[in-house]
């Protein structure tokens, strides 16, 4: 099996709601000796899941990693530049077809908007960064590339095409931005997932600086009495939150 794929399928097993499923399994292998743990176990993936898809949850799970490197208004007013635009991969749309059948993901229209932005007021070259999660499939680098010189009317100088982890995007971006003799480039991607990306870009021979985008904590329906009301669109922001905080912890253990 692709990495990438059991990557993403332990995850989704260990993180909630995906982990209901383990639950439940140990709770049919339990039944029978150990009513009390089995019905322990089903209270406790309710209550997550219930706890998780309030917006007060997912506000107060997204804040302190948003809070670290906070979108900048008019970044490009800050001199001196860095010589270049990085935009990390977030994934595809695979059911486009009036946009060819595959596109960027919604989180990758955001990045690609700003780098577009900042590439307007500066100049600056652009690298899109991303794999290919499945054989025979286009490249998330490529499927960038096409929104920002087909829509956004911006070129893209490199793809980098290898990577399927924020890990591996620090490291063969900068293989590529090195070998053309750059020193330094600004980092586009989401203010939560800003920390784990600078974690792995920083120590490398190019200086990455942060060029964050987005506020994932603004959930809409949370105002007054509503933030205690389940969503969905709440349980959604708090699994981003914790698989930035479980990424955080496996980045530092193998650093």
């Amino acid at each position: 099996m692709d990495n990438a794929l059991l990557n993403r399928t332990l995850e989704f097993l260990i993180l909630p709601p995906g982990n209901f499923l383990i639950i439940l399994l140990l709770s049919l292998l339990l039944w029978h000796k150990h009513k009390k743990l089995v019905c322990g176990l089903l209270a406790f993936a309710f209550v997550q899941i219930l706890v998780f898809s309030l917006p007060v949850t997912a506000q107060a799970l997204l804040k302190p990693l948003e809070s670290q490197h906070p979108p900048q208004a008019q970044l490009w007013t800050q001199k001196p530049w860095p010589e270049a635009i990085v935009v990390l991969g977030s994934g595809r749309n695979r059911d486009v077809p009036e946009y060819g059948g595959e596109s960027s993901s919604l989180t990758g229209i955001e990045r690609l908007r700003y780098a577009a932005l900042l590439h307007r007021k500066t100049g600056l070259p652009i690298l899109v960064s991303g794999g290919r999660p499945l054989p025979d499939v286009r490249s998330e680098a490529e499927l960038m590339r096409d929104v920002l010189e087909n829509e956004f009317q911006v070129p893209v100088r490199w793809l980098e095409e290898n990577s399927h982890t924020t890990w591996q995007n620090a490291e063969f971006t900068d293989q590529i931005l090195s070998e053309a003799g750059l020193q330094s480039a600004w980092l586009v991607t989401q203010a939560w997932h800003m920390p784990r990306s600078l974690l792995v870009f920083q120590g490398k021979q190019v200086n990455y600086q942060a060029a964050s985008v987005s506020y994932g904590g603004v959930i809409p329906w949370s105002d007054l009495y509503m933030r205690w009301i389940p969503q969905p669109t709440a349980l959604n922001r708090s699994m981003i939150a914790l698989h930035e905080y479980l990424g955080l912890l496996w980045y530092r253990w193998r650093q």
